[in-house]
């Protein structure tokens, strides 16, 4: 050994401790990363050289391993029901775009980071458009349902012209109806003898008028959706019958009670006659049906993930509760049976973690040293089992480093780096001293 080889120790020093500087550096930087986690730089000596037999001197220093802290990270409330947070060591599975569902556990990516959204094709994806995976290796996609809707829309449709004419035979015969019955309801019985009709208050005479003018209303309506057919006419042509249907059944006429002739009879008889039409002429209750259920399925946005990734949506019609089930499927019904069954939001559990490698965009590959086999995603072992793991929702996971001691660090960097450097000032030092013998 020779005063040179100290030139190349504090070398090693130099080098070492300048990498240790770009893993505080990135610690640093990613300070207000979601679901970032933390490096350390460990380092260990180089091979001793041997002198005067059993006498060593070190040759420096070198990275030994630059590990990842996977510590928890506190969480940060949100206003978004798609953000998530899992407590425990686990990860969230995310795929390709471009990749082949369903993947295997290996085939995917992991993070902790949960700032998830639905793109405009209802997949669950991370701001890169990593699409997130449920517990069968599938992308968590939602459905519209829009073929279904489309087939009850036609269905409506088709029903609905068919009761143009009937709407209208029974719009005119309601109309000639309710103008007879108006006109008998206000006969003023006569001064002497007995009267004709019993005659009808005031208000059952404003009331028998408002009839018979919503009847001249539907049967208006109903002539132009026969002349005029569309859509929109038809649709009038229902909502002023049904106008007329609602305001006849919730009047009464009580005047002479029981006499056919008097204010009660005269409208029990116009009642009972527009019921009948009214329901021969809305022949579509089971296409409307059709329609509800149809619209009942077709998502319209997640409502809530419980900890056990459990996802339930809401449907269009803004009242149906779903569960989702299957990538790009309809959901089901939200019951106690089918939550006990139902597809979940995945989370993996690696053996060893220290095996992953960091793939960027807080994203983490498998490796074979990672413990992560070719093995296909399950519910049974893929879905948090809501004890040790747990997901919350409105919440996201901060990045775990703790700026205070990673300031420390720096500092300890920064005066090893400096006292490596003298190390090679003072090696230059006496090598000019060496040189300096010889004048």
């Amino acid at each position: 050994m020779s005063v040179t080889s100290a030139l190349f120790t504090g070398v090693s020093g130099l080098l070492a401790n300048a990498e240790g500087i770009n893993v505080i550096g990135d610690n640093l930087s990613n300070v207000n990363s979601i679901g970032f986690k933390s490096s350390r730089m460990i380092f260990s000596d180089i091979l001793s050289t041997n002198i005067n037999g059993s006498a060593q001197i070190g040759r420096g220093t070198q990275i030994q391993q630059v590990d990842t802290i996977y510590g928890q990270g506190s969480f940060a409330l949100t206003e978004s029901v798609t953000d998530l947070a899992i407590q425990g060591g686990s990860f969230f599975a995310v795929m390709d775009p471009n990749a082949t569902a369903p993947v295997n556990q290996n085939g995917c990516m992991l993070t902790r980071a949960g700032a998830f959204r639905l793109d405009d094709k209802l997949n669950l994806v991370n701001p890169d458009t990593y699409q997130v995976l449920d517990t069968q290796g599938n992308p968590i996609k939602f459905n519209d349902n829009a073929a279904a809707i489309a087939t009850a829309n036609t269905a409506v449709a088709a029903a609905v012209p068919a009761t143009d004419l009937v709407v209208q035979a029974q719009a005119v015969a309601q109309n000639t109806a309710a103008i007879a019955f108006a006109a008998a309801v206000k006969v003023i019985a006569p001064a002497v003898g007995p009267p004709a009709v019993v005659a009808a208050t005031a208000a059952e005479k404003a009331a028998a008028d408002a009839i018979a003018a919503a009847a001249l209303t539907a049967k208006t309506a109903a002539d132009l959706a026969v002349t005029t057919s569309s859509p929109a006419n038809t649709a009038a042509a229902q909502a002023a019958f049904t106008a007329l249907y609602a305001l006849t059944n919730s009047s009464s006429f009580t005047t002479s009670p029981g006499a056919a002739t008097g204010a009660s009879g005269l409208f029990a008889a116009f009642k009972t006659g527009l019921n009948t039409a009214y329901t021969t002429a809305e022949p579509v209750p089971a296409a409307k049906a059709q329609l509800a259920a149809a619209q009942g399925l077709a998502f319209s946005k997640i409502t809530s993930i419980d900890p056990s990734g459990l996802i339930t949506y809401i449907g269009k019609d803004g009242i149906t509760l779903n569960y989702y089930n299957l990538s790009g499927q309809v959901g089901v019904p939200a019951t106690a049976a089918n939550a006990a069954t139902v597809q979940r939001l995945a989370i993996m559990t690696v053996i060893n973690p220290n095996g992953l490698e960091k793939a960027g965009g807080t994203l983490f590959r498998p490796t074979a040293t990672s413990g992560v086999t070719a093995i296909p995603f399950t519910l049974a072992a893929n879905a948090p089992n809501g004890i040790s793991e747990r997901i919350y929702t409105n919440s996201l996971e901060q990045s775990n480093v703790d700026m205070a001691s990673q300031m420390v660090s720096m500092i300890l960097t920064q005066r090893a780096y400096s006292a490596n450097s003298k190390t090679i000032t003072t090696a230059d030092e006496m090598t000019q001293e060496a040189l300096a013998l010889k004048r």
